[in-house]
């Protein structure tokens, strides 16, 4: 969908294959699960201008990344403090089909 955001995500996944403890500490940081502004408030976002049905689509499957990699990440210790919040947020929407 050509978002702002796309370059930071693709760089810190980029991290997985050379630099492992970078990437670990990118995709645990405030700027994927701090409040307003993280990645995560990005799920909050307004419709681009995309039919109605397809923007809900993407929002829940981005949601549904996240609880793969915030799940992960709090396998370990310690994790960003905001990841079990966002969470069961994102699961409780993507139950309630919000």
């Amino acid at each position: 969908m050509g978002h702002p955001r796309a370059a930071e995500v693709s760089a810190a996944l980029g991290l997985a294959d050379r630099d492992l403890p970078a990437f670990w500490r990118a995709i645990d940081g405030n700027a994927w699960w701090a409040g307003a502004g993280s990645l995560a408030a990005e799920t909050l976002g307004d419709n681009p201008g995309l039919p109605g049905f397809q923007w809900q689509d993407a929002v829940r499957e981005l949601r549904t990344c996240l609880i793969e990699v915030g799940e992960t990440l709090m396998t370990r210790s310690p994790h960003n403090p905001g990841i079990p919040s966002w969470i069961l947020a994102f699961r409780n929407w993507n139950d309630s089909q919000v």
